[in-house]
């Protein structure tokens, strides 16, 4: 899909990063509440938009940031699940449908937005690894730090033994450095390219020697196999250790710049570069701060930039946002249990993520996913048409209550006796909104899936084709569906 780039809006720091106001003329509502619930979690269900219209943009930015009061309670019972498949896992495929549940489930979704977000950050991969279980802590490690501050879980990702396996830090060691994992804190988690030099990287690696992994998975430091000679690391001279060279690296600004930068692009804008000047108010609070995540993205998430053109719809989203988003529009938690995600075969969601181009636990290289464009191609476009069709027309669904699939590979295969998901099911707006005309129901739909509207002329051949022939009864619920379909396939939708 192209992408129409924005011209560079001057935009005063001094001003963007205020704190927005509704107006008259640019009130909050919709529109502006599911542009929120798209960035900061994986897209709203139609009861988390009322609640949004009724406690207002601050109401709603300290739910999101804070989580739902028994948020703790479920983050130890996720956890315990997942420790469990983790262990049971061979290939990946129960933790990635873990983390596909408790996306899903969670009573913190801002939190588990970012998780996934360091996740790409501090890329990670089973391709290597091969082993769900310390995948699996690494994954708590970020979900633990990932509105904190940012230095404390530097340290820790440091110290992560899935993170010392896949760069190799058994093999660093006295008289013969291992530079990996210098490089990429330095590179990609922290200074980024330009901010050091190749001989920092290597009197870095030498402070990082006798750090390893032990049997169990937990982090031990040998000193026989440690260099504890005076290294000079970023113009600093000591006899540093890996935790000196952590906090010189969070000592310097180009860290914050780093960091900020990246963020931006995640929850602002992807596809217009931001001059150095509209950052720096941001990374000077982020670094008077301490490094506090959550203060950053509040900053972020109520200013007055976020709530302009310039930020939406200016991200694509990614294969999770996407399938994520278009389940949770029919999402009915309140009112109907606790079930509602049951009927699917969480193994095969993560799978037909995968396909889409993001598989979960595996990102494609150090650098993580590229996101932006690279999201869509041919191939990638077909999987998330496949999965949206598969979803409305309930090829998708389970019995409720019945296991799910323990196939890892996608599959279009009808259940048995299956009929569309009771649970997602877009054609059950017609009797619960009371839709008559094509029009309205058109605007049914689109209310529920593209707050904000899409192009009239989209709008004008969904209403065709809905009043075509004048369907009723089943042929119209065939149209919602198809028509819902479509909306999901439009240009529109796979923005955030």
């Amino acid at each position: 899909m192209p992408m129409t780039r924005l011209r560079q809006i001057a935009f005063d720091p001094d001003e963007a990063w205020l704190p927005w106001r509704p107006t008259a003329n640019d009130p909050w509502g919709s529109k502006w509440a599911a542009h929120l619930y798209r960035r900061a979690t994986f897209g709203p269900s139609p009861e988390e938009i009322e609640e949004a219209k009724r406690i207002g943009v601050q109401g709603t930015l300290d739910l999101l940031l804070q989580g739902k009061p028994d948020q703790e309670d479920w983050r130890k019972t996720l956890d315990d699940v997942g420790r469990v498949a983790a262990e049971m896992d061979e290939d990946g495929g129960d933790l990635r449908g873990w983390w596909v549940y408790t996306m899903l489930e969670s009573a913190h979704p801002l939190r588990e937005k970012l998780t996934l977000f360091w996740h790409g950050h501090f890329a990670t991969s089973l391709v290597k690894l091969r082993s769900p279980p310390l995948m699996f802590e690494q994954n708590r490690l970020l979900r633990e730090h990932a509105l904190g501050r940012f230095g404390p879980m530097l340290h820790a990702i440091s110290r992560d033994a899935a993170m010392m396996i896949w760069l190799d830090s058994s093999s660093n060691v006295k008289g013969s450095p291992n530079e990996n994992y210098a490089r990429e804190l330095m590179e990609l988690f922290s200074l980024g390219v330009g901010h050091y030099g190749e001989h920092d990287v290597r009197e870095a690696a030498r402070a990082f020697t006798g750090w390893r992994p032990d049997s169990s998975g937990r982090f031990a430091f040998d000193p026989r196999l440690h260099d504890d000679g005076t290294k000079k690391v970023l113009g600093q001279a000591g006899r540093w250790d890996g935790d000196d060279v952590v906090n010189l690296v969070l000592d310097q600004p180009a860290t914050a710049r780093f960091l900020v930068r990246k963020l931006y692009r995640f929850f602002i804008n992807e596809q217009v570069e931001p001059t150095d000047a509209l950052l720096e108010p941001l990374c000077e609070s982020f670094r008077r701060g301490g490094y506090d995540i959550s203060g950053l993205v509040r900053t972020m998430l109520a200013s007055r930039l976020f709530y302009s053109d310039h930020a939406f719809r200016q991200r694509i989203k990614g294969p999770v946002e996407y399938a994520l988003g278009a389940l949770r529009a029919l999402y009915r938690k309140e009112s109907e249990g606790d079930a509602d995600f049951r009927p699917l075969a969480h193994h095969d969601l993560a799978a037909r993520i995968g396909a889409m181009g993001q598989v979960l636990f595996a990102p494609p290289n150090v650098k993580g996913w590229p996101g932006g464009p690279s999201w869509l191609n041919t191939s990638t476009l077909l999987e998330r048409s496949n999965f949206t069709e598969a979803l409305v027309t309930g090829r998708f669904a389970h019995p409720l209550g019945a296991a799910a699939s323990e196939s890892s590979t996608p599959s279009d295969r009808p259940v048995e006796n299956a009929k569309p998901a009771h649970a997602f099911d877009p054609a059950r707006m017609l009797g619960e909104l009371k839709r008559q005309s094509p029009e309205e129901i058109v605007t049914g739909l689109l209310d529920l899936y593209l707050p904000g509207g899409t192009r009239p002329s989209a709008r004008d051949k969904l209403v065709e084709y809905l009043a075509e022939g004048a369907p009723n009864g089943p042929e119209l619920a065939q149209r919602v569906r198809e028509a819902v379909h479509a909306i999901l396939n439009l240009a529109e939708y796979q923005l955030a």
